[in-house]
Formats: structure tokens, C-alpha cells, sequence
């Protein structure tokens, strides 16, 4: 696929790979092996049988694809470009080669694909839907085919949730994301933004007015190190950084601006950074081969110059007159594998040494904001600050209120909320149904 050269996009905010032609999409398909048992939908989330629509776009029927893909994922447009792509980890054509570039696909029959989806027969019911971020808007888009009203409520001026606030252009351009969100309001569903869900009482008077009401906040409250010197001046969370850079807010950055984490944000804030003029690098705890960031990020920050730091950890943020000035840190070396299944690592002693930086981004975790949640609150929630869900339907402690995506498993992938959200859906359809 065609690349924006290294030298050009740290100076633009242009989508960095332009896409496959229609041709190079078609004989991309032809190497697919159409497996019976295919491992790339077994190792999917939504299980969206990928060689089906592969299988069209290789006769070139791009129409047909979309409108496959469609059957399981409302948001074509978005995981073609930003998805993990679990899939190709596991495609066998890896076996004498390269994967087959699956997600790559995916966006081909969403670019050049038209493919309409109808709402289904009215109904009468109706769907509350707070938040509209992927896992709201799947559930609308699942509501809505089957003929149920549905509202959404946005406490932003705009949608997408984390996909609008936390994802760079150069990544996720607006357009693509706006044409998979269009393609569901089509459908009749109701967007209100600005308006947001403040108190534990305004959900529960939801379920006066709706049938059901879902949950899907996300997880967009920074969560800190806790650290010294994080309320100095030049420190920011990753969650705020790619929030102002997005919504168009005059963003400053430091000279030498540091940002903390592995992650796939982590890869978003140092990339941003450097298009915004820093000379940006990343400090993570582990090794290069531990890094939660797909490997293609990791490879195109490489080539934007983007620096290293690994197994080095922030002891202590340094300070002068209220501002940062450095990183105290830890050599850190890897120990025996933790819960999740990377190497533990552990701080080398006496190994202190500073970073200087005047910028410094915390990129490694947040979580759901439940803060409008009463002390007696009629949700449960877990330690994590996520609600407690029934396993199978993904209903709340409270009847006839559901939730899934990151306000239920923690920050995770786009196609993981999907997912959820989608099993969610099928279980407000049946409740629906079945009253």
C-alpha cells in the first residue's frame, strides 16, 4: 500500500497510508485461501467472516462486500483503518509469507463499497442509548434494523467518543468515521449531543420514557502514576492531549517532550507530538517485544524519528518554579511473566539516572468516569470502577439497564467494544421481544 514518506508527514496531519486501488485490492483477495475453518474468524471478536468478503472483492464486487462486513460491524470504514486486526495474526497464508492485509480489505469495500441498511418494521419500543462512542452507536445500529426507536445522548458537541477525541487524523481521518456514523443516524436514529447523563437518577428515569437503556461511556477519566510532581506544570494525560489536538484547540508542546507508555495512545501522543513540532520520545518499562502498540505504529514511528527509551521507568517528575524540567528514573529489568503474560519488570537499584524534557505525556492507562454515581448506588461496580455485567446479556445490578465496551472491560480495542456491544444488543432485541 502506498505510504506517505516519512520526511512529509511529520509535517501534516494527511492520512498516512492512502489505501488500496481497486486493482491492488483485487489481487490483495486472491491470495486469500478461503479456509473452511478459517482462523482469522476464529480469532476475530466479531467473528465477521472475513473470506466471505474477501471472496467478493476478489470478483470485485465491492458493493457485495460492504454490504457482508455490514452484517456484523456498522463501523467498515473505521476498523479498515484502525483496527488490531487479530485476524491476520492468525491468517495461514503467514505460514509462506506475508498475512493477508485483512483489515486492509475491510477498508478497500468500505472506500469504493455502497451498501444501503434498512430499519426494520416499527415497533413501538423504544432504546435509550448514552453515549456515542462504538459501543453505543452499535447497539443503535443493532436497535434500529429491528424496528426499535432509538435516542442517543452525547455529552460532547459531536459523536464518535473515543474514536472522535482520542485517535489522530493522520490515523482515522473525520470523513471515514463520519460515513460509518451517518450510515447508522440513517437508519432513524436520534442523536443528542450536548447533553449528558450527569446523575445515577437521570439513567434510572430513562427506563420511565425507554424499554431498555444502554450504557456506553467508555473510559475517558485519565488515570495517573501517582508519582511526584504530576500537578507540575508541562504534564498532561494522553486522554486531554489527543482530546484538545482534536477538537482543534491551539496545543502546545514542549521542546523535548517525553510521553510515557506502550500502548497504541502512547503511539498516537509521541506521533502528534512530533507533528507538532517536539522532538518526542517514548519511556516504557518493558522491551520492544512487550509493547501492547501493533507493530506496524511502532515501525512508522521508528521512521518519524521517534525515539526509544525502553526498560526505563519514572521514579519522580523534576521541577523548577512549578515547572517540569525532567524524569528522574528506573532501570527496570524483566522478571518472570505477570498476569498478563509479559515478563514483570523490576526496578534495577541504584540504577537512578534524569531525562531532561519540559513536556511530559502519561500515556498508560485510564478508565471509566463513574463519579456520577450515587455512594448507595443500585449499580455494581468492580475495583476497577467498570460496571458489573451479567456475562451472557450484559445487563447491569440495575433491570432493563445494559452496558458493555470499555465502561464494562477497561480500555480495550474498537472491534473488542463492538463486539460486546453487539451481545448486548442481542439480548436488549430479546428482552424487547420478549415483552
Amino acid at each position: 500500500m502506498r505510504m506517505q514518506d516519512a520526511s512529509e508527514r511529520i509535517q501534516n496531519f494527511d492520512e498516512v497510508p492512502s489505501g488500496y486501488t481497486k486493482e491492488e485490492a483485487i489481487e490483495e483477495a486472491q491470495r486469500c485461501l478461503a479456509c473452511k475453518k478459517a482462523p482469522c474468524d476464529e480469532a476475530c471478536p466479531l467473528h465477521c467472516c472475513p473470506a466471505e468478503y474477501i471472496a467478493f472483492i476478489e470478483q470485485g464486487d465491492f458493493d457485495k462486500a460492504l454490504a457482508q462486513i455490514l452484517e456484523y460491524n456498522p463501523f467498515p470504514s473505521t476498523c479498515g483503518r484502525v483496527c488490531v486486526h487479530y485476524c491476520e495474526e492468525k491468517c495461514l497464508v503467514a505460514k509462506k509469507g506475508t498475512a493477508l492485509a485483512i483489515a486492509w480489505l475491510k477498508r478497500a469495500a468500505a472506500d469504493y463499497g455502497q451498501a444501503s441498511v434498512s430499519p426494520g418494521k416499527p415497533t413501538g419500543k423504544k432504546v435509550a442509548v448514552i453515549g456515542a462512542g462504538p459501543a453505543g452507536f452499535t447497539v443503535a445500529f443493532e436497535c434500529a434494523k429491528a424496528g426499535h426507536g432509538v435516542t442517543i445522548f452525547e455529552a460532547l458537541s459531536s459523536p464518535g467518543g473515543m474514536l472522535w477525541t482520542g485517535i489522530p487524523e493522520y490515523r482515522l481521518p473525520s470523513e471515514a468515521l463520519d460515513k460509518d456514523i451517518q450510515r447508522i443516524l440513517d437508519l432513524g436514529v436520534e442523536l443528542r449531543v450536548n447533553s449528558p447523563i450527569s446523575s445515577e437518577q437521570q439513567v434510572l428515569d430513562l427506563l420511565d420514557e425507554y424499554d431498555a437503556v444502554f450504557i456506553g461511556i467508555g473510559a475517558h477519566q485519565p488515570r495517573w502514576m501517582g508519582i511526584e510532581g504530576e500537578d507540575l506544570e508541562g504534564v498532561v494525560h494522553v486522554v486531554d492531549f489527543l482530546r484538545d489536538v482534536n477538537l482543534g484547540q491551539d496545543v502546545k508542546v514542549g521542546e523535548k517532550t517525553a510521553v510515557i507508555g506502550g500502548g497504541s495512545s502512547a503511539m498516537d501522543a509521541v506521533r502528534t507530538a512530533r507533528r507538532l513540532g517536539a522532538d518526542a520520545f517514548i519511556v516504557y518499562r518493558r522491551a520492544r517485544e512487550q509493547m501492547p502498540a501493533d507493530e506496524a505504529e511502532i515501525e512508522e514511528a521508528e521512521e518519524e524519528g521517534i525515539v526509544f527509551n525502553f526498560l526505563t521507568n519514572p521514579k519522580r517528575i523534576l521541577g523548577e518554579d512549578g515547572k517540569i524540567t525532567g524524569l528522574e528514573c528506573l532501570r527496570m529489568e524483566l522478571g518472570e511473566p505477570d498476569e498478563s503474560g509479559r515478563r514483570r519488570p523490576i526496578p534495577v537499584e541504584g540504577s537512578e539516572f534524569v531525562i531532561e524534557c519540559d513536556m511530559m505525556i502519561q500515556a498508560i492507562s485510564q478508565q471509566p468516569d463513574i463519579s456520577w454515581l450515587n455512594d448507595d448506588s443500585k449499580f455494581e461496580t468492580t475495583r476497577w470502577r467498570t460496571f458489573e455485567v451479567d456475562p451472557e446479556t450484559f445487563e447491569t445490578s440495575v433491570p432493563g439497564v445494559f452496558a458493555a465496551g470499555d465502561d464494562v472491560s477497561g480500555p480495550a480495542t474498537i472491534v473488542e467494544a463492538i463486539a460486546s456491544a453487539r451481545k448486548a444488543a442481542q439480548a436488549i432485541l430479546r428482552r424487547l421481544e420478549a415483552s
